[in-house]
This record gives structure tokens, C-alpha cells and sequence, in this order.
């Protein structure tokens, strides 16, 4: 599909200034210093119009909207992921066609999925999953997994308020960042209510996570879909990064 129009402004400088970072790019594990707080950056979004957009023949300004944001849902002490590696998944859902489908029917097309990456890609063909409808809750619903103000179900994995978290009893918190154009440790928001209503944008970063009571989520490091988003904002690969080619299973 083709890019969509730009909706980002740099502010004190061109986005693709921000962009040339990525080459530089070093992930690193474990947790970095605590950058939460009132987002900021140097990316914000239009309020030109709201995407992402379904294709309108009528409009050219919508056609073929491709947007990305990165996912983490850390569990305890680790990000989850499946069988292709930490903190990325498979697509749980694919249409006779091989593209990828909705848990309640596979053969409709899921216009908020991943391809193995770690990323929600929003690539919406109805209004139903475009525009203000493209939400969390709209993905996870997608892709058969549960998430509210309390907890999620994803992956096979149930984590509520309450509920064991190792030794101790553990606690539902969510943040939202967008990536600043730099290499270091993310800027995000701490948010409070139902993820699952929250609307998704270009290059957002959103953490979901159960810890163990007293642990802050402003101690977690980025997730790893981070510098696979980071790609996708430049257009080219990261380096040290490998992003696996779509299936039939993923889309």
C-alpha cells in the first residue's frame, strides 16, 4: 500500500532530521531511568483530519492508510510474546485468502493487526475499524483477547488486579508515549481507565503491564517493538533488528 499523507509536524526542525537517528540506534535491555511524565517531543499530530483512513475514492487525502504503533504487555518480569520471540507475536487469525482475519470471523478482514513484529498496524477498509473506532480495544478484539481498566487476557495469559504476580499480588497499569526522535529511553504518559477505549495514532508506544504491587511502570525500559517502529518511521531497516516476513498465518 501507499504511504499516506504526512500528519506529523517536527517541531524546530524537519521530521526527517528526527528520522536520520535511527541508523545510530542501540537497543539496549533491561530498565533505563525513569522518563515518564507529561509526554513531549518533537512529533504531534495534525488535527487536519482523523485517521487512520478507510480508502475513499471521493477524497484523495484518504487512500490507503498504513499507520503503526508499537505494543509491549509486560507480565510480571518479562514481555510476552509467542513462539517468535520476545515481546512479538503472531497474528492469531488469517482468511481463506491468507490475510489477516477477525477472531469472530476469520474471512473479515482485521484492518487493526501484526505481522510478527510487535507493531499494530492499522491498515482499516471499513469504518468500523478506522478513524476514531481504531482503538485498543478494537485490536485486541481482533485479535480474540480481552482488555480493560483492570487487567488483560492475551496470548493465554489472564492478568488482573488481585491476582498472582510471582510472590505477591499484582496490579493493572498502562502508559502512552510517541517516539521522540531520539535513541534514548522514551518519554510517556501514565494513564489511568480502560485502555481498551483509547485511540490509536501514527507512532504511538503503548505499554500495558502487570507487576507486582509497588512496582511503578515508570520503571520498565521501552518495549522491543520500539526500534522495529523506529524502522518503519524511517522506512529502512534497523540495524540488528530483524523483522520477519508475513505468512499466511500473520498476514
Amino acid at each position: 500500500m501507499t504511504s499516506p499523507p504526512t500528519r506529523f509536524t517536527r517541531i524546530g526542525g524537519s521530521l526527517a532530521i528526527a528520522i536520520a537517528a535511527v541508523a545510530g540506534l542501540v537497543v539496549v535491555s533491561g530498565c533505563a531511568g525513569s522518563a515518564h511524565g507529561v509526554a513531549a517531543g518533537p512529533i504531534t499530530t495534525s488535527t487536519i483530519a482523523i485517521g487512520p483512513f478507510a480508502p475513499d475514492p471521493n477524497d484523495p487525502t484518504k487512500k490507503d492508510t498504513h499507520w503503526h504503533a508499537a505494543l509491549g504487555v509486560f507480565d510480571c518480569d518479562h514481555w510476552m510474546g509467542d513462539s517468535s520471540g520476545p515481546g512479538i507475536w503472531s497474528w492469531p487469525f488469517a482468511s481463506s485468502a491468507g490475510s489477516p482475519g477477525r477472531a469472530a470471523n476469520p474471512d473479515q478482514y482485521a484492518g487493526l493487526h501484526s505481522h510478527d513484529d510487535g507493531l499494530i498496524h492499522m491498515e482499516p477498509s471499513a469504518p468500523d475499524e478506522s478513524g476514531n473506532n481504531a482503538t485498543l480495544g478494537r485490536y485486541f478484539e481482533f485479535g480474540g483477547w480481552k482488555l480493560s481498566a483492570t487487567g488483560f487476557d492475551f496470548l493465554g495469559r489472564g492478568a488482573h488486579n488481585g491476582d498472582s504476580c510471582g510472590s505477591m499480588k499484582g496490579t493493572f497499569q498502562w502508559e502512552v508515549g510517541t517516539w521522540d526522535g531520539t535513541t534514548g529511553k522514551q518519554t510517556y504518559t501514565v494513564h489511568t481507565g480502560d485502555p481498551a477505549s483509547y485511540k490509536l495514532h501514527q507512532f504511538d508506544i503503548v505499554v500495558l503491564a502487570f507487576l507486582p504491587g509497588g512496582m511503578s511502570i515508570s520503571t520498565l525500559a521501552d518495549p522491543p517493538s520500539v526500534p522495529i517502529l523506529v524502522g518503519e518511521m524511517a522506512g529502512t531497516p534497523v540495524p540488528g533488528v530483524t523483522v520477519p516476513p508475513a505468512t499466511a498465518a500473520n498476514g
